[in-house]
């Protein structure tokens, strides 16, 4: 029995084939992906949020249960409350939750105001 051997061209036309079904099924895992991103994106932001706060509270509550919370440092004496310093170092993450609750009541707020302004409300007239 002979082997049949493969041409360089048609060499090349089988790679061509193979890179271009496995160029299809990267896009098709990629759009799955972004799908799965695009539906759960709320539910994984919160679980990761959730997450931080809890091992942050958590290391604050050990901190502060065992009593080694004084600073290492010669000039600071005074003990941090352990919920302030937990606010502290998120507070970035705070910010940007506080302000994308704001951002809506501010622009409706602005909205109104401005046309108020423009339009003027309608007085009532008294018969």
């Amino acid at each position: 029995m002979s082997t049949y051997k493969l041409s360089p061209l048609e060499e090349l036309r089988l790679e061509k084939k193979r890179q271009k079904e496995e160029r299809s099924i990267a896009s098709q895992r990629l759009s799955y992906q972004l799908q799965y991103l695009n539906d759960n994106w709320g539910s994984m932001l919160t679980k990761g949020l959730t997450s931080s706060v809890r091992t942050k509270f958590a290391e604050t509550m050990d901190t502060f249960s065992s009593g080694n919370s004084y600073s290492v440092t010669p000039f600071v004496t005074h003990k941090r409350n352990p919920f302030v310093q937990l606010a502290m170092s998120n507070l970035p993450l705070l910010g940007s939750v506080a302000w994308k609750l704001t951002k809506p009541a501010i622009i409706a707020f602005a909205l109104k105001q401005g046309t108020s302004l423009l339009f003027g409300r309608k007085k009532r007239k008294i018969r």
